[in-house]
Formats: C-alpha cells, structure tokens, sequence
C-alpha cells in the first residue's frame, strides 16, 4: 500500500473552478481554465495542457460555485511539485505558497479553509448517499 505523504486529506472538486495566469509578454497575461481534480489547504491537483517543470511557479485564481454565492481566490502564488503527462493535457500537483496558508489571519486563507470545508462536507455527504443506496 502507497504511503500519502499529503498533510490533508484532498477532497474531490465538485464546483471549484481554477484559472492559471499565463505570461504574455513583459506586461501582459492572460488566465488560462485548468480542471481541478482534487483540493485541500495546501495543495491540489489540476489538469491543463500548459507544460510546467516541477518547482515551476505558478499563479491561481479559485472560484467555487455556490447555491448561496461564490467563494473567490484571487491570485495565489502556488510550486509545481509533480508532472504526469497524460493524453492531450498534463497533471500537476501543485502546492500553494506556505506564507499563505499558515496565516489564519489572511482572508485568502480564510477563503481557501471555507472552499476545504464545503468540499470536505459535500464528500461525506456523497459517501452516506451511496453508503445507503449500497
């Protein structure tokens, strides 16, 4: 069995959307939708068909849509530390900036604790629905 050395459990992204920001020249860029495929505090997993290096870093923008509203994290600044190249997109695992995320104090890390919450909710939720239709 593979040990998970994740510090969080990452949860599955059910309406979290992502957007990478791509250079364009010395001032310009654009932001690029990447699929997240998984989420947690400290990092997720997103695919794209932008290639990055491992240890390339990289900004983020996160929206999670909810019946309520959005939850919106502008711009954070995240290290690719894992490549799979896939068919036609790539996998990266990224990890987002510590400074960040151990900062309870940040109302971007606030924001990104209320997305891990829901996600976190929405999961065990989707697991009791199917533990009792099981």
């Amino acid at each position: 069995m593979k040990n998970d050395l994740r510090a969080r459990k990452r949860m599955p992204t059910a309406n979290l959307t992502s957007s990478i920001r791509v250079s364009k020249g010395l001032l310009k860029s654009i932001w690029e939708e990447a699929r997240p495929k998984d989420f947690s505090l400290f990092g997720m997993c997103l695919k794209t068909n932008r290639v990055y290096k491992p240890d390339d870093r990289i900004t983020l923008s996160l929206t999670l849509e909810l019946d309520m509203g959005t939850i919106n994290v502008e711009q954070i600044s995240a290290r690719v530390v894992r490549v799979n190249k896939l068919v036609g997109f790539y996998e990266y695992g990224i990890e987002f900036d510590k400074k960040v995320v151990e900062n309870p104090d940040n109302g971007t890390t606030l924001n990104m604790m209320r997305i891990e919450s829901f996600l976190a909710k929405q999961e065990a939720l989707s697991a009791k629905i199917s533990q009792k239709t099981a």
